[in-house]
């Protein structure tokens, strides 16, 4: 995967959903076709520590997944914010990431004026950039 298409409706809703809450992570995953995004879900984040850590409470995580392979959907990628670093991965944020294949997309609250999204992929045990397309409405493509 080089890239990653979300519509502009669901890059909106991820950036939303971090400004509601700008002191803590948030967090969810991304669901549709391929490289294609086409639904959001949030998971409830249960961390001790929610301002600088996320932990997907495991039953809405696993909900989610659920839902997702009952409308045909895979998981596309992973989205979760960062209040107060920029929008790359942390130490600790490649310490417990478990997908190899799918999206890493990152919220920063950095500048709360002018959040910044970006998009990983993880491959052999590193981070490596991904292009972050964002579509008009719910067009994923």
């Amino acid at each position: 995967m080089t890239r990653i298409k979300v519509p502009s409706t669901l890059y909106r809703r991820m950036i939303d959903e971090a400004c509601a809450t700008p002191e803590l992570e948030v967090c969810g995953l991304l669901a549709g076709f391929g490289n294609s995004c086409t639904a959001l879900y949030p998971v409830k984040n249960v961390s001790p520590t929610p301002e600088r850590t996320f932990y997907m409470d495991p039953q809405s995580q696993i909900s989610a997944m659920a839902t997702m392979r009952q409308c045909g959907q895979t998981m596309v990628g992973i989205y979760h914010s960062h209040p107060t670093t920029p929008a790359t991965p942390s130490a600790r944020d490649l310490s417990h990431a478990a997908y190899p294949g799918v999206a890493y997309v990152i919220v920063s609250l950095h500048d709360r004026k002018q959040p910044e999204v970006a998009a990983f992929i993880l491959e052999q045990g590193r981070f490596r950039p991904l292009q972050l397309a964002i579509g008009p409405g719910d067009d994923p493509g």
